[in-house]
């Protein structure tokens, strides 16, 4: 399964105590004032044998947008990404966006890929 099925998949009907949590590839349409959005943003090859790529790191960016605390969303975000072998490589700091009213915290994971 490539990494595009795996976080729709695991990323459907995604709840955290009780709540449903919308989640988009890279936008959100919705009404919801909670939501999550997520992007790759690189994929680098680092192996190669007889001039071929046999394996790359892949980047991924996970950004939580909520009017409340989303502590728990955090949570639940790192540990179903650990459980799919993902590794957090760095979050942001917390941010709070004036033209939407909405806080945001992007996490990044990073994943082996082997071909």
């Amino acid at each position: 399964m490539n990494d595009y099925v795996l976080l729709k998949t695991i990323f459907n009907n995604f709840q955290v105590e009780g709540n449903v949590i919308p989640v988009g590839f890279i936008t959100y349409k919705g009404n919801s004032k909670t939501y999550i959005t997520y992007t790759f943003t690189e994929d680098i090859p680092v192996i190669h044998g007889d001039d071929e790529e046999i394996g790359s790191i892949a980047y991924l960016d996970i950004d939580i947008y909520s009017n409340e605390n989303y502590l728990a969303i955090e949570k639940k975000v790192k540990e179903i990404m650990k459980e799919n072998n993902f590794i957090r490589i760095s979050s942001s700091p917390d941010m709070y966006e004036e033209d939407t009213g909405l806080y945001h915290k992007t996490l990044e994971f990073a994943k082996e890929r082997m071909e």
